[in-house]
């Protein structure tokens, strides 16, 4: 099976420099990065057998300038946050890629994580969430 598998721990090639490769075929830029590509997303905050988190772009929570206009950055590698209806009891702070657009213009982020990096920035991964009773 060497080189003819893929997962966690990579191809099984001896390469391993490809061994940080997410799920999604992107090779994560840290160790960080890379095993929480791996974590299962849930789909309701309802089953406590879930981890109650999602991925997601995420904003990046300052305003940058980039090619002299004032620009809003979505990330392009997907977080882990947690569900509507949850909060973070814990979290860890991710390098990810974002891409930027003008602060004026409408964007459409459903194919964000098929764009270009405009900046590296770290941003804040939720890796437990405490959901209440009325969670969506």
């Amino acid at each position: 099976m060497k080189g003819k598998t893929c997962g966690l721990c990579g191809k099984a090639d001896g390469e391993v420099r490809q061994d940080y490769r997410a799920p999604n075929g992107r090779l994560a830029k840290n160790s960080v990065s890379f095993a929480l590509s791996w974590i299962l997303p849930a789909e309701s905050c309802k089953d406590f057998s879930e981890c109650r988190m999602k991925f997601e772009s995420v904003q990046l929570e300052r305003k940058v300038n980039v090619h002299g206009q004032d620009s809003t950055c979505f990330s392009v590698e997907p977080v882990l946050r947690c569900l509507p209806g949850c909060s973070p009891v814990k979290t860890t702070s991710v390098n990810v890629g974002f891409k930027c657009f003008a602060a004026d213009s409408t964007l459409d982020p459903s194919n964000i994580f098929d764009s270009s990096v405009d900046l590296r920035d770290s941003t804040e991964a939720h890796l437990a969430c405490s959901c209440n009773a009325q969670c969506s």
